[in-house]
């Protein structure tokens, strides 16, 4: 059993900022004063195995990290970094989203995350980028670009 689960869960207050907006392609995407983009990294190796085996904690602290990396890469405003990292959320979701806090965030992140991939083309170079990496790692065996478009909802 996963140790994380049996500590009492705390909610963790972020502080709240002004809106931050940082484009990509043209489009807005506008930063959530929720997320956190700096000292955010909770996950460590331990955790991500407790995910792996099914504790629901780590699986939710899991995807908010993901998300706050998203963010983060938004904030710098590399489209690189954005579709890597808007790809890893995609496949967080695909592996927990089975989990309820996981779902939740994601229909929190959704729509900016789709604002990055506006065409099939940007989607299928961002995901062999992501998929080269994460092969390299021996992760994501057997993911392919169509099992993420249809679980993000992406309609391309």
């Amino acid at each position: 059993m996963c140790k994380t689960s049996l500590k009492k869960r705390t909610v963790t207050k972020f502080k709240k900022s002004k809106k931050r907006s940082k484009y990509y392609g043209g489009m807005p995407i506008d930063i959530p004063d929720w997320v956190k983009i700096k000292d955010f990294r909770t996950m460590d190796d331990f955790k991500k195995q407790c995910a792996v085996n099914g504790c629901e904690h780590c699986r939710i602290e899991w995807m908010i990290e993901e998300i706050n990396e998203f963010y983060e890469a938004v904030s710098h405003g590399n489209k690189d970094d954005i579709e890597d990292e808007a790809m890893g959320l995609i496949r967080t979701y695909q592996q927990f989203g089975n989990v309820s806090g996981v779902l939740e965030l994601w229909k929190k992140v959704r729509n900016h995350v789709l604002e990055v991939f506006s065409t099939r083309d940007i989607f299928d170079n961002a995901f062999e980028k992501w998929h080269v990496k994460k092969r390299k790692k021996n992760q994501a065996i057997g993911v392919t670009s169509q099992q993420l478009i249809d679980i993000s909802g992406l309609s391309l």
